[in-house]
């Protein structure tokens, strides 16, 4: 029988010993939850990854040939005079003048309608050229729109109107704009083809490495543009041509598969 430390030094040296040992386990307890939680992470981080190499990015492109089924085009006249009575009477013979014209190319007065009419005055000037008080001529302006489905008659029109100059008449000619009124049914049509020729490629580039192609992940549209026919220009804004009759519409889709 071993004898008893009448101090206590023993049962206090146990006493700090377990104290120790139960403190040490609290500690390791915690950096074993805490090594759990960073190595949950760093699993999860492993899956999102792995999923995000278990997709595939394509893009796909599509064109459809246009033609404007309408036109808009401006003319303007511009006559002086000097006084407001004979500028008044010489515009109103060339815009007779000029519904001729329009008439002989086959516009009617419900396609071919006159603006409104706009005045203005030009001042003398004395011999320094500075502008004086005195009127010099009554300057009078006059437009005339043109709206037709006549597309082709006000491309020709357009180019023929300087004979009016040769004429006398001082007349300036806008530059037409040819419209399409069916746009945006086609660009659904247009939108499906560039769709469908995306997953086309992703089911290739799936096929190639021994997979197939799954759900759809995401999916963008990119700017639709309408520019002149045989012409590769884009813009990241967007265009839409309105100088030419002949056009194309062309789109790109961005689109992500999951694949399998």
């Amino acid at each position: 029988m071993s004898a008893r430390d009448p101090s206590g030094a023993g049962e206090k040296s146990s006493t700090r010993l377990i104290a120790s040992n139960g403190f040490g386990m609290f500690m390791l307890g915690i950096a074993l939850a805490l090594g759990g939680a960073f190595a949950s992470q760093s699993v999860a981080k492993a899956i999102i990854t792995s999923r995000s190499a278990s997709s595939i990015k394509v893009k796909g492109s599509a064109s459809i040939d246009l033609r404007a089924d309408s036109a808009r085009w401006v003319t303007t006249v511009t006559c002086r005079g000097t006084t407001l009575q004979a500028a008044y009477a010489s515009l109103s013979k060339d815009m007779q003048r000029l519904q001729q014209f329009m008439t002989t190319n086959t516009f009617t007065e419900a396609e071919a309608k006159t603006g409104p009419v706009a005045s203005s005055t030009l001042m003398g000037k004395d011999a320094k050229g500075n502008n004086t008080n005195k009127i010099e001529f009554y300057q009078l302006t006059q437009t005339m729109e043109v709206l037709s489905p006549k597309v082709d008659a006000v491309a020709t029109a357009a180019r023929n109107v300087t004979q009016l100059i040769q004429d006398g008449v001082d007349v300036a000619s806008g530059q037409p704009a040819y419209l399409v009124s069916s746009l945006d049914s086609t660009k659904v049509d247009l939108l499906d083809k560039a769709t469908r020729s995306a997953m086309e490629r992703a089911e290739t580039l799936a096929r190639g490495s021994g997979s197939s192609v799954g759900a759809l992940v995401s999916a963008n549209q990119g700017v639709i543009q309408v520019v002149e026919r045989g012409t590769t220009g884009s813009s990241d804004y967007g265009e839409y041509d309105t100088r030419t009759i002949e056009k194309t519409l062309r789109a790109v889709v961005s689109l992500e598969y999951a694949v399998r």
